[in-house]
């Protein structure tokens, strides 16, 4: 058991100096795309000749399907949740991920609001969606005058609720409700308003600036365009065309949610992490990191044996662990934590996993040999899991094809480090 325990610190020694070099220095993408790369391919290799045979030899295919399945869907649930508390932030991929739903997110509930409106359902849905983020939701009490006949003109309004009153000195022009627009000139011109707008009831409306638009501008053309043609048309639809564009709108919208796009500079990006961010934070990163560590420390400690070492899965696993901890401490930076939190949290990873392998070991000596291999299986299928949703996309992220090359150079020394202890080869 003392040797289960060692050899599961030892792995997760690399934590420390990934977290220490987190902290003070950040490596080039190139450097941490290749040792993320050469760590999955070691990875794969070791699951794959030293996990994963010994648990169908001892159990067959069943309970290897079985604990794969459960292993990965454990981990995707589990890790979703973390996510959600905060533990997004420990890795590029899983805080590019978590953004990127967050965004899809909320256009999504946007839609819902503005697909009524004519001249939204007149633009295509990559379009659409790419106003949303610059929509900002104002609530108008009864009575309160939007904007004042004279005033310059620096943005539009689409009403989601409510109506108003168009007012031309003391004379109502018109009245517009729900699913209408107005101010739109203000888009295409900065002359002054030529009409008073006043809220006759309670209204939510989305407002455009003309700022923002400006920059819609210099992103998409087409955007402006499109919008121009059907503010100026000003069409009254049909009963036929309204129900048809009534039975196209969940299309429209899905479409629309389907075209979301995260392109944020640095500075937006950092922004909408800190808007996201729960004091929870720090925790959740630990907690999302350590469960990205328990199924490799288990492993280690069910294979553990006096007197041998897998040298093949411990160092994929010492190897994997750097860039995991040096992208969970720049994680942590960014949420706040202080260095020497950042540090005291990492040793208590390092001891946790000499624990884990501890408990893995003692699982294996006490109970039979299907039950292991099941444990063993699901070790696995959560290791696969990390691997395809975090380690292995965040390799190619940084590094491009290039990280194939690294992941074939860990995959290949995994299977010589574990070649001497596969049966030999006969025959051909």
């Amino acid at each position: 058991m003392l040797d289960a325990f060692l050899q599961g610190l030892l792995a997760a020694m690399s934590s420390g100096l990934g977290a220490l070099l987190g902290i003070f220095w950040q490596p080039s993408r190139v450097l941490s795309a290749a040792i993320m790369a050469f760590g999955s391919g070691t990875l794969l290799s070791a699951l794959a000749f030293e996990t994963t045979i010994s648990a169908y030899r001892e159990s067959g295919f069943l309970p290897l399907l079985i604990g794969f399945l459960i292993g990965g869907g454990l981990f995707i649930g589990i890790t979703r949740f973390v996510d959600d508390k905060g533990g997004f932030l420990r890795k590029a991929s899983s805080r590019r991920r978590y953004l990127f739903e967050h965004r899809q997110e909320e256009t999504g509930d946007v839609l819902d609001r503005i697909a009524h409106v004519e001249v939204m359902q007149n633009l295509p849905p990559s379009e659409a969606q790419a106003i949303v983020p610059l929509l900002k939701p104002i609530s108008i009490k009864e009575g309160e005058a939007l904007f004042h006949e004279g005033d310059k003109g620096d943005s539009f309004y689409m009403i989601i609720h409510g109506e108003a009153e168009v007012k031309k000195g003391e004379k109502v022009m018109t009245t517009l409700g729900s699913g209408e627009v107005f101010g739109e000139m203000a888009l295409l011109n900065s002359e002054p308003r030529s009409a008073t707008v006043i809220a006759s009831t309670d209204m939510d409306v989305y407002q455009l600036k003309q700022e923002h638009f400006d920059d819609v501008l210099l992103k998409s053309p087409s955007i402006a365009n499109a919008l121009s043609r059907a503010l100026a048309k000003r069409l009254r639809s049909t009963t036929a065309s309204r129900a048809e564009a009534e039975q196209n709108l969940d299309l429209w919208r899905q479409q629309a949610i389907d075209s979301v796009e995260i392109d944020l500079s640095p500075s937006e990006e950092q922004k909408m992490i800190q808007g996201l961010v729960k004091s929870s934070a720090p925790l959740a990163i630990l907690v999302g990191t350590l469960i990205d560590g328990i199924p490799e420390s288990t492993v280690i400690g069910m294979t553990a044996q006096p007197g041998h070492v897998g040298w093949s899965f411990l160092m994929a696993v010492f190897i994997s662990n750097f860039p995991e901890a040096l992208s969970s401490s720049i994680g942590m930076k960014q949420a706040g934590t202080k260095n020497l939190r950042i540090m005291l949290l990492w040793a208590g990873v390092i001891l946790l996993s000499g624990l884990c392998a501890l408990l893995g070991n003692v699982l294996a000596a006490n109970t039979s040999d299907l039950v292991v291999a099941l444990a063993q299986a699901v070790s696995g299928g959560a290791i696969l899991a990390m691997l395809a949703s975090t380690m292995m996309p965040e390799a190619y992220e940084l590094g491009g094809g290039s990280v194939a090359f690294s992941t074939i150079m860990g995959f290949l020394t995994g299977f010589f480090i574990s070649a001497p202890h596969l049966p030999p080869v006969t025959g051909l």
